[in-house]
């Protein structure tokens, strides 16, 4: 295969954004993700076209893959209310480790039945596969007038929470699979200390900079230095033994509620921060957030197009296939049998909200990347983990998209039939 022209690679990456543009449009008007027209173009690209090879792509994936992962993470993390966050965790964090922690189960027990694989490969692909989409259902689930708020802030926790445990949980499966060593409680402490000294480090660079931000207020190039520093954040928490994804995460959190944190705090610890931190939360609330919801929007783009170059049709054998329809029956199945037991034992959702809380199974960035980190990381026996990951993601958007489609009409015409008789006299 030839070098591609820097004339063509240019016209092409500008063909890439306006598609991205193209489908968020249809996305914003039809609620279908942009997802699934990004890794078809992709496909045209290489497989069909063979303008490059997958060999060559792979070696992009981990780096281009973490980085969509760290911005669209603390584009999560600086869009969430504290207040928002405390009210609606414990009933997220429930739902949450139910859903994930069933799934891990039944996917390892597939796998080592089924698959005839080991039993800690099968935990690992059962934590990657375990998160949901936080890019994909909280534009979904945020236009929606069939659910109300609570179920709303529920879904988004709930995907940003899912897709960290598949960061956190993976990393910590892949370091104990590379050292044969530790079992059970090495896994335990390195998930232990993933969380607190993340949560350490993040509280810390928080503080520091929104008070950075202050100083900021309307000069130039703010957003790189923010840019900038969730990079090297994210290197400093790598190499201190915290968990990268989560520190970004918990990061955007702090900075973006340090306003409503350092209210609360004692009056010599306000004194030490300063009281400009009011102007820090109006830079990143008009600034800061714009910038970075469009980087958010470049790095997903291109990172979806990245895994339809990918898709290799020649692994997709009778096996495989009917290996990822089993993943994607399990994933769809668990959540909802929970959301229904968990629903109606809490009486918390309506059953229209548990409709579509079940149906908010898509699998996007942190699946795609965690599927691949293993197989470049050279752990054997994960050769077949990113064409299941794939598969299972390309199958959930499109099953989402069919299944509140078909709910909306339905619930477009209750409405309509429901109309004449709330009209009519008594």
């Amino acid at each position: 295969m030839q070098l591609l022209s820097v004339e063509v690679v240019l016209g092409l990456t500008g063909v890439v954004i306006l598609i991205g543009l193209a489908g968020e449009v249809v996305f914003k008007r039809t609620g279908i993700p942009s997802v699934l027209l990004l890794m078809g173009f992709g496909v045209l690209l290489g497989p069909v076209f063979h303008l490059t090879e997958a060999a060559q792509v792979m070696k992009l994936a981990p780096y281009f893959g973490t980085l969509a992962l760290l911005v669209i993470l603390f584009d999560g993390g600086i869009n969430l209310h504290i207040v928002k966050v405390i009210n609606e965790t414990p009933m997220a964090l429930l739902y949450s480790v139910s859903v994930f922690g069933l799934t891990i189960v039944t996917v390892m027990l597939f796998y080592v039945w089924v698959v005839q694989g080991e039993w800690l490969h099968g935990l690992l692909l059962g934590t990657i596969l375990g998160g949901t989409a936080a890019a994909i259902i909280i534009p979904v689930t945020s236009k929606m007038n069939s659910i109300g708020d609570s179920a709303k802030v529920l879904l988004s926790l709930d995907s940003a929470i899912s897709e960290v445990f598949v960061v956190v949980m993976a990393l910590a499966l892949m370091g104990m699979m590379k050292e044969a060593s530790g079992g059970g409680g090495h896994l335990i402490r390195e998930v232990f200390h993933a969380f607190w000294d993340a949560m350490m480090l993040s509280v810390l660079a928080g503080a520091l900079w929104a008070r950075l931000l202050a100083w900021l207020e309307g000069r130039a190039l703010s957003y790189m230095l923010t840019m900038a520093a969730i990079l090297v954040l994210y290197y400093v928490a790598e190499l201190l033994g915290a968990n990268g994804a989560i520190t970004i995460l918990l990061f955007g959190i702090v900075v973006s509620n340090m306003e409503f944190l350092v209210g609360r705090l004692a009056k010599p610890i306000r004194t030490l921060i300063g009281y400009e931190l009011d102007q820090a939360k109006f830079v990143l609330g008009e600034f800061v957030k714009r910038m970075n919801e469009e980087l958010s929007f470049l790095v997903r783009t291109f990172f979806y197009v990245l895994l339809g170059l990918i898709l290799d049709f020649s692994a997709l054998t009778v096996g495989i296939a009917l290996t990822s329809l089993g993943l994607f029956g399990i994933v769809v199945a668990v959540r909802a049998v929970l959301t229904e037991v968990i629903g109606r034992a809490t009486e918390t959702w309506t059953s229209g909200e548990r409709f579509v809380i079940a149906a908010m199974f898509p699998r996007g960035v942190a699946t795609a990347v965690m599927a691949f980190l293993p197989v470049a990381g050279g752990i054997e026996g994960t050769e077949s983990f990113p064409i299941y990951a794939l598969t299972v993601i390309v199958l959930g958007v499109t099953g989402m998209t069919v299944i509140l489609t078909i709910y909306q009409r339905w619930s477009s015409a209750e409405h309509v039939r429901e109309a004449p008789q709330s009209s009519s006299p008594a």
